[in-house]
């Protein structure tokens, strides 16, 4: 949670211990929550290297700010995974894909990103150990995002990371456009230590189990470390959660006036509507009433709503009634869905060294993560998908009924099902380094060779969809045609023993389907560091060098299940996403520190990179320099300027003719004709295929960053120190997904020159190139139904970012009383600035992402005792409807202009939680602790003109778990 800005008197200790492998391009530790110190007086530090530079230094804060935190810190702050830890930080923003892990259609729910800074979760550099990982091998979104997986890096492994926001890459190359995280593994160990913990969530899921070992040896020359962990952790599933477990959780303002009259139905579980009128009302003809008691047949998982709606005019509600007929509703549309994926891992690691000689350690490292994380969204259900009888303006005579059907539902129960069908992904990922290291040049400078290899595989087995097996189970085969008021259909007899009433799993099983896609990634890289002083400037003190070469081959394979998206056979979300390549990247770096003056020292570093894929990414040429003056002694003023480089994602680049198959969504231009303002999705009559592929003409996306501020250990009152520093990053030709909910609004706004909302669509001016495009990416019918939609990456004019970073640290020691520490972090986001052509208007969105965010930790140790305390605070962020005309009690939204318009200004409230933590050590060898997570059992509240899930504010770090409590053991067996 919180962000530990190193300090010289606080961490002097922990570096010098960290220094104690020769040669090695060793990472600042943290001081842990329980060290005290003996003295304050200075120390004299050896040479370390931190994340930002590859020269070693005697400082420990350098010219850019580094936050340092170690894992035992993290799990005293009451927290299981590093993920759910870094998206605590201030620097981290919510990731881009699918904002949310319960998102329709998000293929990587099993994974986890960080995203610093608002820049998306591929402008973050993940490193383990220094080196880069692989990539996640399953794309976000419907393929639209490339990142790394924090979700499979234990805790438990963690010795610390840092934490770089800021760009840097002149140091590091691509994806470090918006900083770099630095997860550094445990190295040495000495003995075997055995680590239990359990509990969960008290408002139930989540169940925790984790049992971690971890051992290591030393010789005269050689040292081993051995981890084992196993982690077992339960979903948390909507029907955990019930206060937003269906449609009709929607805040009431998003209620229209017919809902608010009459109750608001949720989502069609089984329904024939009657399409004798379906060109002219689109398919929502009246429903035919089920049979009595058919709702009631499923158990609770349907009940019969009765479905009325009224006319208005105006600001006014017209008299009279117009009867829709009846269904059975689903009771809790998103029950099945996970609001927090299942997860059970088992993960290795070992790493060990070996002195050859006096100057020269062989090294090496082995990790092997496996898990099976648990998912899902709907349950399978038949519905007229494209190709069916009664998709589109197509109709159907039903013998049985002796009607006409436009449009149908049948979702099936896990009652049918016999299991709740899951989606189950198993993944592997293996990360393999060796290297040598040693001292030349009369010691002056350390070399370091290391080749890696890493491997990513992640098969996906699920539930599938055959809708022609459903529609043939219920509906039968075609028994002829029929003309009906002049227009020919086919014939069908409703089998209504079936679809009224409960079938059995057997009887599931004869059109049932499961399936399995798969993904692999993989990456191999050589890198040869060199490092050390140059010579000796006329001051005494000396020009420190840095140099890198890298070789770095990678590629990906997206592979789903060959019986593609069909009538027969589709997944889940009805997607079929493929591609596959490859990249070879050649870099060279190089960097120095020049003391100009005893109190001036100045950083300077380029980076060339050499691409060789199928993009017109060619060669990248970065650059940085930085400045750090200490005027007098405790005080640094410091400085960056540096530009930035991002070579295209490879799934942009590689993505092949991918298709989805959409039905549920919310059509904004059919929103803004009918004046409905809060346009929530629901399940559409007509489906429409959803086209999207990479592109091999994307031009690298470029930029600049730059920070500046200051540390400043307080005179006077020793173990204060603050610090404050601004920072501002920009993007040239960044990448853009257009996604479906983007491409459909800039459509709607294109055509009309509005928002949902009623205000005016300032996004893009009209007629512009974009807004052509825009336009002729959604293909409609001549009744306005989408029939076809293209998405894809687009190269963007521009993005800036900025803010401000600020920390207080306070540490105090007494003689009785033990030692105190108090941190205070806060950042604020003063703008996040975007526009898509040099002739759209520059937007600032600030408001749209968390625009403030501050963190404290406060820790008392006292002989064998520790207690931590941790509160954070995200500020609010603009609710829905925000700008929008405030609705009135009849349920009517007036439009900006209008008498009856009062503008409305709501915010998500700030988001506050406190967690706690307390441990006693029994004696040297055995530990216990309490760790308790959100305190207060605070979860996400729905807002008054939520219209669609997910309700709460997951961008403003609102979660629905709430409390949680835990339980640790701590044996340290010799």
């Amino acid at each position: 949670m919180t962000i530990f800005y190193v300090r010289r008197r606080v961490l002097a200790g922990s570096l010098a211990l960290a220094l104690a492998a020769p040669c090695a391009l060793a990472q600042v530790s943290a001081a842990s929550s329980g060290e005290q110190e003996t003295s304050s007086s200075p120390k004299t530090l050896e040479k370390v290297t931190v994340t930002g530079s590859r020269i070693p230094r005697s400082e420990i804060e350098g010219d850019a700010p580094v936050s340092v935190i170690t894992g035992e810190q993290i799990k005293a702050q009451g927290y299981t995974t590093l993920y759910e830890f870094l998206g605590s930080m201030p620097q981290v923003s919510t990731p881009e894909f699918g904002n949310g892990i319960s998102t329709w259609g998000n293929n990587a729910a099993n994974a986890r990103s960080i995203n610093l800074r608002n820049l998306g979760a591929d402008h973050t550099l993940l490193l383990i150990n220094g080196y880069r990982v692989t990539d996640y091998p399953v794309p976000g979104t419907f393929g639209q995002s490339t990142f790394q997986n924090y979700n499979n890096i234990s805790v438990g492994m963690v010795d610390h990371i840092e934490v770089l926001g800021s760009g840097a890459s002149s140091i590091y190359g691509s994806d470090a456009v918006a900083g770099v995280i630095n997860v550094i593994l445990k190295k040495t160990y000495q003995g075997d230590n055995i680590k239990l913990t359990g509990g969960g969530a008290t408002r139930g899921g989540r169940a925790y189990g984790d049992f971690l070992y971890t051992g290591g040896r030393s010789g005269e020359k050689w040292h081993l470390l051995y981890t084992y962990e196993h982690t077992n952790r339960s979903p948390l599933w909507g029907r955990d959660r019930p206060y937003t477990d269906a449609q009709s959780d929607a805040g009431y303002g998003a209620w229209n006036p017919s809902q608010r009259l009459f109750g608001f139905g949720n989502g069609t579980g089984l329904a024939l509507v009657n399409g004798a009128n379906k060109q002219v009302d689109g398919g929502k003809g009246p429903y035919i009433a089920p049979p009595v008691g058919a709702c009631g047949r499923f158990g609770n998982n349907f009940s019969l709503y009765h479905k009325q709606t009224v006319a208005t005019s105006g600001n006014q509600v017209l008299p009279g009634v117009m009867d829709g007929g009846y269904y059975c509703q689903l009771n809790a549309d998103y029950g099945n869905w996970v609001l927090s994926p299942g997860l059970r891992a088992d993960n290795f690691y070992v790493a060990g060294d070996y002195q050859l000689t006096d100057k020269l350690q062989a090294y090496g490292s082995v990790g092997l993560f496996t898990n099976t994380g648990t998912t899902n969204t709907q349950l399978p259900g038949l519905g007229p998908i494209a190709g069916l009888p009664g998709s589109g303006n197509s109709v159907f005579y039903d013998q049985t009924t002796g009607q006409v059907i436009g449009n149908y539902s049948r979702q099936l129960t896990p009652q049918e099902l016999g299991s709740y069908g899951n989606t189950h992904t198993r993944e592997k990922n293996w990360d393999i380094h060796a290297g040598l290291r040693g001292r030349i040049f009369d010691d002056r400078f350390n070399w370091d060779v290391n080749v890696g290899s890493s491997k990513y595989i992640v098969h996906q087995y699920y539930t599938g969809l055959n809708q022609q097996g459903m529609f043939d189970f219920f509906f039968g085969p075609q028994l002829g045609d029929t003309t009906i008021n002049g227009v020919s259909m086919p014939v069908y007899a409703l089998n209504t023993e079936r679809f009224w009433n409960p079938i059995t799993p057997s009887q599931y099983a004869t059109f049932g389907v499961n399936g399995e896609d798969s993904a692999y990634t993989w990456m191999n890289q050589a890198v040869f560091n060199l490092n050390g002083d140059l010579f000796e400037m006329g001051n005494g003190q000396s020009v420190g060098f840095a140099g890198v070469l890298e070789m770095n081959h990678q590629g990906f394979h997206l592979a789903p299940d060959p019986r593609g998206n069909t009538l027969q056979f589709s997944n889940p979300f009805q997607n079929y996403i493929t591609g596959g390549g490859t990249r070879t990247r050649y870099s060279a770096a190089t960097e120095f520190r020049v003391p100009l003056l005893d109190s001036l020292t100045w950083t300077v570093s380029g980076r060339l990179d050499k691409y060789q894929d199928h993009s017109v990414a060619n060669i990248a040429k970065t650059y940085g320099i930085g400045l750090e003056w200490r005027p007098i002694d405790g005080l640094l003023l410091r400085g960056t300027y540096g530009t930035n480089f991002h070579a295209p994602d490879m799934q942009a680049i590689y993505l092949a003719n991918s298709q989805q198959t959409v039905g549920f969504y919310a059509d904004p231009l059919l929103c803004i004709q009918t004046g409905d303002r809060t346009c929530q999705a629901y399940q559409h009559s007509t489906y429409f295929p959803q086209y999207q592929t990479g592109s091999r003409d994307l031009l690298p996306e470029t930029g600049h960053s730059w920070t500046y501020g200051f540390v400043w250990d307080v005179p006077g009152i020793d173990g204060l120190s603050v610090s404050a520093d601004y920072w501002k990053m920009g993007i040239n030709n960044a990448i853009k997904w257009i996604g479906q909910g983007t491409a459909l609004d800039d459509e709607a706004g294109c055509r009309t020159g509005l928002q949902v909302n009623g205000a005016p669509y300032v996004a893009h001016a009209m007629g512009s190139a974009y807004c052509q495009q825009a336009i002729h990416n959604v293909t409609r019918d001549a009744s306005g139904n989408i029939i076809g939609l293209r998405t894809g990456p687009i190269n963007v004019a521009s993005l800036y970012v900025s803010g401000v970073d600020s920390t207080l640290t306070y540490k105090y020691n007494t003689s009785h009383w033990g030692s105190f520490k108090f941190d205070l972090n806060y950042t604020n986001n003063l703008s996040y600035q975007e526009r898509d052509l040099p002739t759209d208007p520059l937007l600032n969105t600030r408001y749209n992402y968390p625009a403030t965010k501050t963190v404290f930790n406060a820790n008392w140790h006292i002989n064998a005792w520790d207690f931590t305390l941790h509160g954070e605070r995200t500020g609010g962020v603009r609710a829905p409807n925000y700008g929008g005309c405030t609705v009135l009690p009849n349920g009517i939204q007036p439009g900006l202009g209008d008498t009856d318009c009062v503008i409305y200004k709501g915010h998500y409230p700030n988001w506050v939680i406190f967690s706690t933590a307390a441990s006693y050590a029994i004696n040297d060898k055995l530990k216990v602790g309490l760790n308790i997570a959100n305190i207060f059992d605070k979860v996400g509240v729905i807002p008054y003109y939520a219209g669609g899930f997910e309700y709460i504010a997951t961008n403003q770090g609102a979660g629905y778990v709430g409390r949680e409590v835990f339980l640790s053991l701590d044996w340290k067996i010799d």
